[in-house]
Order: C-alpha cells, then sequence, then structure tokens
C-alpha cells in the first residue's frame, strides 16, 4: 500500500529494527508526557529497545508492518491475533506508533489499513486496538478511522503505574 509515491507500508526486515527502536522510544516520550513517570520516560533507551527487537526478531518482525519513506521508517505497527476471549476469531494492532515529524501525513492511517488488510487475508471478521485512556490523541485517532469504543476496558501496569485502557473495534 503507497501513501505517496515515495512512502510505502511493508513488512518490517531486521535492518529496521534501529529504526522501530528509535521510533518507539521518541512516540513513547511523546505521546506519554503527561500520563507516565518523567523518570521511567527518561530511562527509555533505543539501544536496548533494538537489542529486544534483534533478539526476537523473527516471530515479532514477522508481525510488523513500517511505513517506509524512501528508506527512511516513518511509523510501525504491530499486530497478531487479538488477546482475550471473545466469540470470533479478531486480529489487533498490538502497537502504532509514527514518528514525530511524519505525524498528520497520512502514515497511521496507512498503517491501519495495511493492517486490517493483512486481517481480511486471514480471513478474520473483526479488528482491535487498545491505548492508554488518557491517551486523547490515540482515542480521537482510533474513532476517525471509524474505530467504535469497546464496551470492556481493563487496566496494565506501565512504568510502575497502573492505567485504564479503552479499546476500540472495527468490523472488517
Amino acid at each position: 500500500m503507497r501513501v505517496s509515491d515515495d512512502i510505502k507500508v511493508r513488512a518490517a526486515s531486521r535492518d529496521d529494527a534501529v529504526e522501530i527502536a528509535r521510533i518507539h522510544v521518541e512516540a513513547w516520550r511523546d505521546a506519554y508526557a503527561a500520563l507516565l513517570p518523567p523518570e521511567y520516560l527518561a530511562r527509555l533507551d533505543r539501544r536496548i529497545e533494538a537489542a529486544r527487537w534483534n533478539r526476537s526478531a523473527g516471530s515479532r518482525l514477522e508481525n510488523t508492518l513500517v511505513a517506509d519513506a524512501d528508506g527512511e521508517i516513518a511509523g510501525y505497527a504491530i499486530l497478531g491475533p487479538a488477546r482475550g476471549q471473545r466469540t470470533e476469531p479478531a486480529g489487533e494492532v498490538y502497537a502504532l506508533y509514527v514518528e514525530t515529524d511524519w505525524r498528520e501525513q497520512g502514515i497511521g492511517r496507512a498503517l491501519v489499513d495495511a493492517a486490517f488488510d493483512r486481517f481480511r487475508q486471514r480471513s478474520l471478521a473483526r479488528a482491535e486496538i487498545w491505548c492508554l485512556e488518557g491517551n486523547f490523541a490515540a482515542r480521537g485517532f482510533y474513532e476517525r478511522c471509524g474505530g467504535r469504543r469497546l464496551s470492556r476496558s481493563k487496566v496494565e501496569e506501565v512504568g510502575g503505574m497502573t492505567l485504564a485502557v479503552v479499546g476500540y473495534g472495527w468490523s472488517l
């Protein structure tokens, strides 16, 4: 899938690990500055994240899409089977992050569309994305993408804090 002539969404490769890790750290520091302790965010290290990606490269990268802007990674999405119990199989986008300089240019939407295309190829009829309840930018984005807030919610431990997490669902 192409966002423009210079940007395409493709499967991640081992060579993308360092850039994915950089985007991960940058996006977390930006998106969660008001939600997580500053000392936790300051400890995030892209070299450590890159090492994690390289250690788990096989399965993790197989389930990761990147937005490639003429050789520069502008964002990524990790996807797989939806977690939790449900009545029908569904896909889940576990993580979706776009580099700050590339936001508001259709990268996030292209990643969501490509993830949903993969789910359809796997004959899945539903998709979910979960995010921190206080991440209003992400929530607004998922709503603009047509997501409907799920009736259930959950909590997650992040940075030593217990935070509410909300989900969005789509019929594919």
